[in-house]
């Protein structure tokens, strides 16, 4: 079993989880149809499923494209009538087997208010959608910033092995950001270094272990972030709060 990227749009990733024994792929988020269908096309391999985290257009807006080539093709994804193509709804802690993958479902709100994840428990991937990237986490929408603030609880209580699928290439960006925050954060900086240093096109997956060194929405009570916090008239000791203040600073980023 292999999982890659397929670029969609101008920083999307559709994650593809390629079974090669059976000649049969599954994707999650396929915001464009025509890098999926491409991709089959070229290698011969089958659409099997999709999996749908939530119903921005840039997840979802190929779907009904595939489902002119796969027509029977099954579809997991929120209970929420804004991804009207599911046809397998699926929430949290329900588990489901596709193919040799054994997926726990984790509710996951925050950015949007029915956002799920994919969790492969035994292979300890995770497909988080739009509410961690790399170094950073999602903007809210229609969820709250508490949800998303316990969403990310959840993902830190991961292995720190865990492997993690984000939707988007935001990572430069996010490192940029970070050390805005945390400048001494030398785990931060080097990673931003090596990526610019390298010309790193896809830095992901990244792991658990690497987010709790880089990712100042997964260290809202280390000290320097703290101090930051109480700068700008933040009560340092609400976790919360903190997160939240971060979570607004980075949309003026």
């Amino acid at each position: 079993m292999t999982v890659f990227p397929l670029q969609a749009f101008k920083d999307n990733y559709i994650w593809i989880l390629l079974d090669e024994a059976s000649g049969l792929f599954d994707c999650v988020d396929p915001g464009e149809a025509k890098p999926v269908i491409d991709y089959a096309q070229k290698t011969g391999f089958s659409l099997r499923a999709i999996l749908l985290t939530h119903h921005h257009y840039d997840h979802v807006g190929g779907v009904d494209d595939l489902i002119q080539f796969y027509p029977s093709i099954k579809i997991y994804g929120p209970n929420d009538v804004r991804v009207n193509s599911v046809n397998v709804p699926v929430n949290g802690e329900q588990p489901i087997e596709i193919g040799s993958n054994a997926f726990q479902i984790m509710d996951t709100p925050g950015h949007t208010s029915t956002h799920i994840s994919y969790y492969e428990v035994e292979k300890q991937w995770l497909f988080c959608g739009d509410t961690l990237f790399s170094a950073g986490c999602g903007r809210v929408f229609d969820g709250t910033i508490d949800e998303l603030y316990q969403s990310l609880l959840l993902y830190k209580n991961l292995p720190d092995t865990t492997a993690v699928y984000c939707a988007h290439e935001y990572t430069t960006t996010n490192l940029m950001f970070a050390l805005t925050i945390e400048p001494s954060n030398k785990t931060a900086e080097d990673y931003l270094k090596k990526i610019r240093h390298e010309n790193v096109s896809c830095t992901l997956p990244s792991t658990i272990a690497l987010e709790k060194k880089i990712n100042p929405f997964f260290r809202v009570n280390q000290s320097e972030i703290q101090k930051y916090a109480e700068i700008n008239k933040v009560d340092p000791n609400d976790a919360l709060a903190v997160f939240s203040f971060l979570r607004h600073q980075k949309d003026k980023f």
